[in-house]
């Protein structure tokens, strides 16, 4: 299980490795983040931190380099006052935190699951929803190769936990506890999911008094009653969450919350959703109509088009990662949205397929490796967007939308199986991701 393991781990990194030119490996760590122009905040960290020699010396060492986006996501003035120079051990703590001893490719990192830094802890790495991640960072690009040593690009500022104030270390237990207890619950572990929520709640009651406001700890302690009492896990368990999403709000410093969400139960009602601007992480299929609008019910033409599915009662990561293997495998680019038909009556997802940019790329039919290949006719949707978490609940909710339109608008009828289109992955924040629920419909006799 362990060799299987190795790797699967060890395909997916070397998918997401880059190409390295002759180039690159003749120029030091601090050229190539130079020459890459990403990394201006990174560099100028270090030159304030008095580090730059030595991450020009011979090394070799490896670099977990935070992009400008990356510190663009600190609190607002983090990164002046860091480099002030009353703060300069502060600063050099973290950026050696961000440095590893010797020259560690990707795949010797995941393997290892650990990482000893020059700051002296470790940071941890894992493997997950199809991503390399070393601590709460996903890793963006792997094993840049430099001539003393190699650089992998993240999305976020690694903190040593000595470096963090009691408010951020708060933050952190509330964090560590919800990625810890979400997928838990959503195996349907519920009892499990409320005893971590119920540990962390307790925990902040001894450890952090001062950093809440009085009604937070009433509110805590209230809730910790009512469960103690109570044998329903699946109530205690969103209780309990409901409760220490309350308290991480309250926290003055923000922190971004955790990506990794429990499912939503309704979808959003707010008016100005309509006008927010859809992020689209990748390419829309050539002459698909634009995302959008939220919560309103539009009619929407799409042409022919060709995508890889998969089918099954239950779609998983696994079917994900199928699609996903299928397209690397063949260099076809990822596109948005992801496609999945769902049940009318039910809400669930009968199958998951990739959209291809255009119906001239590969060809259809069955793939070895059980990926269906097949052109869709132009068809006619009716539409209406979604902006949060996917749930079974909320589909059938947007599905009795619809329907209700048809029952208003009898010059169509439904046309073929219902669908949800899904436009961002795990790394764009819950309360901005946005999907679609469609019908296909055709004009009535």
């Amino acid at each position: 299980m362990r060799d299987v393991r190795k790797l699967g781990c060890t395909i997916i990194v070397a998918l997401m490795a880059l190409s390295v030119s002759a180039e690159t490996k003749t120029l030091t760590i601090l050229e190539v983040a130079k020459k890459s122009g990403q990394f201006k905040t990174l560099l100028a960290a270090i030159d304030a931190a008095g580090l730059s020699d030595a991450l020009s010396a011979k090394g070799p060492f490896t670099v977990l380099a935070p992009t400008d986006k990356a510190f663009s996501r600190l609190s607002a003035g983090t990164v002046s006052e860091l480099l002030k120079k009353e703060n300069r051990q502060k600063l050099i703590s973290i950026l050696k935190y961000h440095v590893l001893s010797g020259e560690l490719t990707a795949q010797k990192i995941v393997m290892n699951g650990t990482a000893a830094t020059l700051e002296g802890s470790k940071v941890q790495a894992s493997f997950r929803q199809g991503r390399l991640n070393v601590n709460d960072a996903n890793v963006l690009n792997t094993d840049i190769v430099a001539a003393n040593g190699v650089i992998h690009v993240i999305d976020k500022v690694l903190i040593p936990e000595q470096s963090l104030d009691k408010t951020a270390k708060i933050k952190n237990l509330i964090e560590v506890a919800i990625h810890k207890a979400v997928p838990i619950f959503n195996n349907g572990q519920y009892e499990s999911s409320a005893t971590i929520y119920y540990i962390c709640a307790k925990s902040l009651l001894s450890l952090s008094k001062a950093e809440f406001k009085s009604e937070v700890q009433q509110d805590l302690k209230h809730v910790l009653d009512k469960v103690a009492q109570s044998k329903n896990f699946l109530e205690n368990a969103w209780s309990l969450r409901k409760a220490l999403d309350r308290a991480y709000n309250s926290l003055e410093t923000k922190v971004s919350q955790p990506q990794n969400q429990m499912k939503r139960m309704s979808p959003s009602n707010n008016k100005t959703d309509s006008k927010l601007k859809v992020l689209l992480e990748s390419k829309l299929p050539e002459g698909f109509p634009a995302p959008g609008p939220v919560n309103e019910v539009v009619v929407k033409k799409y042409p022919a088009y060709r995508a890889a599915k998969v089918e099954g009662s239950n779609m998983t990561k696994f079917s994900f990662m199928k699609l996903f293997g299928h397209i690397k495998k063949n260099n076809i680019s990822m596109t948005a949205p992801v496609e999945m038909a769902i049940g009318k009556n039910d809400g669930k997802r009968r199958s998951m397929a990739f959209l291809y940019g255009n119906t001239d790329i590969g060809s259809v039919g069955e793939q070895p490796s059980g990926v269906n290949v097949i052109d869709f006719p132009s068809k006619i949707y009716v539409s209406i967007g979604i902006r949060g978490e996917q749930s079974t609940l909320v589909i059938k909710e947007s599905i009795s939308k619809l329907e209700g339109w048809l029952a208003e608008n009898k010059e169509y009828s439904a046309d073929g199986e219902h669908r949800l289109l899904a436009y961002n992955s795990p790394m764009v924040e819950v309360s901005k991701r946005y999907w679609e629920v469609q019908v296909p419909i055709k004009k009535s006799n």
